[in-house]
């Protein structure tokens, strides 16, 4: 709730549910967890946690309840909480390297964030201000249902002609560069 606060959100106007509306024996999800053999051949997801587990078939309808509350919300943007919220709302994994960035859903069409599990914060402090710089974003792709991208144009081995020509008609401020070196050789110059 605080980290919601700083990011200028308002948990009572959050709809909050779950993936699972149960609790795991212990709150550990391994224990919903089944090897891909015994989930089927048409599993239609990826593995949940550990790689080589997967969540039971007797629980995939609990996505099934999770879509519907979605659908009936209809939300601008779905802020997916974790690892496990990412696996069901994007149908894939790797929290670390996904949060903070938006993508339509494959539960739902909906625009969905991932960050961090406010759980997983309590266990790492570092990534508080990652998780609430997250939820600033959130906060901005909320006012609007589609996904907005900026218009970028890249200048791939520009000649100095080109580059100065960039800045005399883009840069209207002083502007520095940037040196990027691997093993003590230049590799880019921004």
């Amino acid at each position: 709730t605080r980290m919601l606060q700083e990011a200028g959100l308002s948990r009572r106007d959050c709809f909050l549910t779950n993936v699972l509306a149960l609790r795991p024996p212990n709150n550990d999800l391994a224990a919903l967890c089944c090897k891909k053999a015994d989930a089927g051949a048409d599993y239609p997801l990826p593995h949940l946690g550990k790689v080589g587990q997967y969540l039971r078939p007797e629980y995939l309808l609990e996505l099934e309840r999770l879509r519907e509350e979605l659908e009936e919300v209809r939300p601008n943007l779905i802020i997916a909480l974790g690892a496990t919220a990412c696996w069901a709302l994007l149908s894939t994994n790797g929290i670390g390297s996904l949060r903070g960035t938006v993508a339509t859903g494959t539960l739902v069409g909906s625009k969905v964030l991932p960050t961090y599990h406010p759980s997983a914060v309590l266990r790492n402090w570092a990534w508080r201000p990652i998780a609430i710089a997250d939820l600033m974003k959130a906060k901005r792709e909320s006012a609007y249902a589609e996904i907005k991208r900026p218009r970028r144009l890249i200048l791939v081995n520009p000649t100095i002609q080109e580059c100065l020509e960039w800045i005399s008609t883009h840069v209207k401020a002083e502007c520095a560069c940037d040196i990027e070196t691997k093993y003590g050789m230049i590799e880019m110059i921004g």
